[in-house]
C-alpha cells in the first residue's frame, strides 16, 4: 500500500465506530507474535549452532582417522621346511626363465621383421 490509500483507509475507519478493548487486543496479538518470532530466531539459532557443531566434529573424526598409521605388517615364513623352500623357489624361478625366454623369442621375431622392412626401404629408396 502507498500513503495515499493508508491515508484514505485512516479517515474511513475514522468514521466507524472503535469496539471498546480493541487497541487492547491489538497490543496483546502484536507481542504474542513478536514473542513468537522470538521463540523461532531462538529455535534457528539452536539448529545452526548443531549444524555447525556436527561439522566440527564430523571433520575432527576424518582427520583423526586419516592420521592412524595403517598396521605394518609382520613378515612371517610361509615354509616353515627349508627343503620345500627350495623347490617353490625352484619352481618359480623356471616358470619365470620359461616366460622370459618366449618373450626373448618374440623380440628375436619382430628384430628380423624389422630388418626386412629395413632392406626393403633401402632398396626402393636407393633406386
Amino acid at each position: 500500500m502507498n500513503d495515499e490509500e493508508v491515508d484514505r483507509l485512516i479517515d474511513e475507519s475514522l468514521e466507524i465506530p472503535i469496539p471498546e478493548g480493541l487497541s487492547a487486543r491489538l497490543e496483546a496479538h502484536i507481542d504474542a507474535l513478536a514473542a513468537n518470532e522470538k521463540k523461532r530466531k531462538t529455535r534457528r539459532f539452536m539448529y545452526r549452532t548443531t549444524a555447525a557443531i556436527a561439522i566440527v566434529l564430523l571433520c575432527i573424526g576424518i582427520f583423526l582417522e586419516i592420521g592412524k598409521q595403517p598396521p605394518t605388517p609382520s613378515m612371517t615364513d610361509t615354509f616353515s621346511d627349508p627343503e620345500e623352500a627350495a623347490i617353490a623357489a625352484g619352481q618359480a624361478l623356471t616358470l619365470m626363465s620359461a616366460q622370459l625366454n618366449k618373450g626373448i623369442g618374440k623380440i628375436e621375431n619382430a628384430g628380423q621383421e624389422i630388418e626386412k622392412v629395413n632392406q626393403l626401404l633401402d632398396k626402393h629408396l636407393n633406386n
